[in-house]
């Protein structure tokens, strides 16, 4: 994997699960439920690699994945052995599943009021904040479940 210009991806409307899994692995991932007129040629042409399902669309741009599997696991093997993907887990997490936006590290006084307080003393300093749609996230046991998922699918 190319680590001094990182791959920023684009997935097209089939690929949501795809898309989330992405993110949670660090990637910058955008990624909508359908795209109007010219939008994915826009984004392929920012130096975004295309995900897609669709044969027809794969055919038209150079820097393209088509996938074939229904599978998120076998989607993420995929990307994987076409670009490489990292199984380095410092960037894991670091991103807003929902928007793809960079998550920060939450204020104290923002996450106590926006977290149920059992979040709060268990994760205090861990939480992290979405500065675009304003999602808060720690590292509970949906995360453990994700780790491990990850791990068994061989990343």
């Amino acid at each position: 994997m190319n680590t001094t210009n990182p791959i920023l991806f684009v997935a097209d409307s089939m690929l949501g699960k795809l898309a989330r899994y992405l993110r949670i692995m660090g990637y910058d991932t955008f990624y909508q439920s359908s795209y109007s007129g010219r939008r994915l040629s826009e984004l392929v042409m920012e130096g975004r690699t295309l995900l897609t399902r669709n044969h027809a669309i794969v055919r038209s741009y150079s820097n393209a994945i088509f996938i074939e599997a229904d599978l998120v696991k076998d989607q993420l093997k995929a990307v994987d052995s076409a670009v490489g993907l990292t199984r380095d887990q410092r960037s894991w997490f670091s991103r807003c599943l929902i928007c793809n936006s960079p998550l920060s590290k939450a204020k104290a006084e923002v996450a106590r009021e926006h977290v149920p307080d059992f979040v709060f003393l268990n994760y205090h300093g861990k939480i992290l904040s979405c500065p675009s749609c304003k999602r808060f996230y720690w590292p509970g046991t949906h995360r453990e479940r994700t780790l491990e998922r990850l791990k068994d699918w061989g990343f």
